[in-house]
């Protein structure tokens, strides 16, 4: 009897090792998913002097959703895209990289390691401009500027990178 008992017992532990084996298989198999679409959602910075980041369709869908069409989101999405072509056509006559992104995650390298900079929960804005230099600590700004505006941000940008 004592047998009959012990093999049960071990038959137990033997299925439940197996479906927790089964758990944590599925587990990391999800958190594998999970790094791999954000890794394919990312933009190397290093590769740009000037990024302007914004929504791509399907968040600007999600935007309207959720804050509607008197929100003004429209507005802003507008402007934005707006000057930004303004700036976007002015800097392509430089030698400066430059590049309007939707990527999700943007990697940035700062004097204290690489950072990546996820764009969709960035608390202030769904829309702006990274500036960055080799030799410099990249800056973020959001928001919608003015051509002007951005045109003279990247100057002092360019003027305190040395």
């Amino acid at each position: 009897m004592k047998i009959k008992t012990i093999i049960f017992l071990e038959f137990l532990l033997f299925i439940s090792c197996n479906a927790d084996r089964k758990q944590k298989s599925e587990l990391v198999e999800k958190e594998t998913k999970v790094k791999t679409e954000k890794l394919l959602d990312t933009i190397n910075a290093d590769n740009y002097n000037v990024l302007f980041f914004k929504p791509n369709d399907s968040e600007y869908e999600k935007l309207l959703e959720k804050y509607g069409e008197d929100s003004g989101i429209n507005e802003v999405d507008a402007d934005f895209g707006f000057y930004i072509n303004r700036v976007y056509d002015s800097l392509s006559k430089t030698d400066l990289k430059i590049k309007i992104v939707t990527e999700r995650i943007i990697k940035l390298k700062m004097s204290d390691g690489t950072i990546f900079f996820d764009r969709i929960n960035n608390e202030d804005g769904y829309y702006g401009i990274i500036f960055n230099q080799p030799n410099c600590e990249p800056r973020i700004e959001s928001g919608v500027m003015t051509g002007i505006g951005i045109l003279q941000m990247l100057s002092d940008y360019n003027k305190n990178c040395k």
